[in-house]
C-alpha cells in the first residue's frame, strides 16, 4: 500500500476535510467552525499520511509561546496523533513522529505531549519521559459581583476577549502567549458557555462549577484585585474551593497538589528544557493541543 507524506491540509479542501473526518471519528473533535472563523492559523501545522486521495494518519504540531519569569520560550506541542482503524499496525504514527523530531527537536526550548493511558509505552521509545504536574487549590467563600456571561457570537463581547487576551492572565507564572487561535478553539465549543466578564474588574473568567468545586481554567485581562478576592467574585455562590487550571505567581492561601494521571500523562523529550522538573508546574488548561 502506497501511503503518501503531506504537511500541506489545512489550504487543501479534500484533504482538510479527510483530516476532520478523522479527527471526528478518532476524538469526537470539530475543526469546522474553528477553521471557518479564521482561526486556524500556521501555529497548527498537521504532518499526516494520505492513501487513495484521504488522510489515513496523522500527528500535529503546535507551536507554543510561553512567558516564564519574564522570558519567551518556544516550545512544540504535538497532539491529534490519529490513525485510522483499517490503516493501525503499520509503523504510520512512529513515521510522523519521526518526521516532526527530525524538524523541530533543535528549533525550539522544548517538545512535549499528553497522552493517554493506552499509548504510555509507545512515547518513550522516542526519547520522551514522563513529568508530574502540580495544581492549586484554595478555599473559598464567594461574595456578589458583577461577572456576567460572554457570548463568542456576538462581535462585541468577542472583542473584549480579544482585548483581553493581550493583556495574557496577570495571575499566571507561566502563560500560554500569542495564541488566539487556540484559545478560540476552546472558547467556540468546550468552554463556549463558561466564559464570563466582569466590568469593573476589566477582566474575562473561564470556568466552571461541578459540586462545591469551581474550576478556574484562565483569567485574562487587568489585576486589579488579588488573586484570592477576584475568585470569590468570579465563583458561583455555591463553591467552597477553586481549583486554577494554570500555575499562580504568588500563593493566595491555598496549596498545591499532584495532578491526577488517570486519563493523560505530560510527556517531555528527553534534552530538552523541562522547567517541570524543579517546580510545581501546570501546562495552562487551555493550552492542551
Amino acid at each position: 500500500m502506497e501511503y503518501t507524506f503531506t504537511k500541506q491540509v489545512r489550504d487543501n479542501a479534500s484533504l482538510r476535510q479527510s483530516f476532520m473526518d478523522l479527527a471526528a471519528q478518532t476524538f469526537g473533535l470539530s475543526f469546522e467552525n474553528w477553521y471557518q472563523a479564521g482561526c486556524w492559523s500556521d501555529s497548527y501545522l498537521p504532518y499526516s499520511f494520505v492513501c487513495q486521495g484521504r488522510i489515513v494518519a496523522n500527528a500535529s504540531v503546535s507551536l507554543m509561546d510561553f512567558s516564564w519569569r519574564g522570558k519567551q520560550r518556544l516550545y512544540i506541542q504535538i497532539g491529534t496523533v490519529m490513525t485510522d482503524p483499517a490503516f493501525r499496525g503499520h509503523g504510520l504514527s512512529r513515521r510522523l513522529l519521526e518526521n516532526i523530531l527530525e524538524d523541530w527537536k533543535d528549533q525550539c526550548s522544548a517538545v512535549y505531549l499528553f497522552a493517554n493511558n493506552t499509548v504510555l509505552d509507545f512515547y518513550p521509545r522516542f526519547g520522551f519521559v514522563p513529568q508530574r504536574e502540580y495544581e492549586y487549590s484554595l478555599p473559598l467563600s464567594p461574595v456578589p459581583g458583577d461577572f456576567h456571561p460572554l457570548s463568542v457570537d456576538q462581535e462585541m463581547d468577542l472583542q473584549i476577549l480579544r482585548r483581553c487576551y493581550q493583556k495574557s492572565n496577570p495571575y499566571s507564572a507561566f502563560t500560554m502567549e500569542e495564541n488566539l487561535g487556540l484559545l478560540m478553539f476552546y472558547c467556540m465549543d468546550f468552554t463556549k458557555h463558561m466564559v464570563s466578564y466582569s466590568p469593573s474588574l476589566d477582566l474575562i473568567c473561564i470556568g466552571e462549577q461541578e459540586g462545591d468545586t469551581f474550576y478556574c481554567y484562565e483569567l485574562l485581562g487587568s489585576p486589579r484585585r488579588p488573586l484570592a478576592e477576584t475568585l470569590r467574585l468570579a465563583a458561583p455562590a455555591q463553591a467552597r474551593r477553586a481549583v486554577l487550571g494554570f500555575t499562580p505567581r504568588e500563593a493566595a492561601g491555598g496549596s498545591f497538589s499532584p495532578v491526577s494521571q488517570e486519563d493523560l500523562t505530560l510527556f517531555f523529550l528527553k534534552g530538552s528544557e523541562n522547567l517541570f522538573a524543579g517546580e510545581k508546574l501546570i501546562f495552562p488548561a487551555l493550552s492542551h493541543a
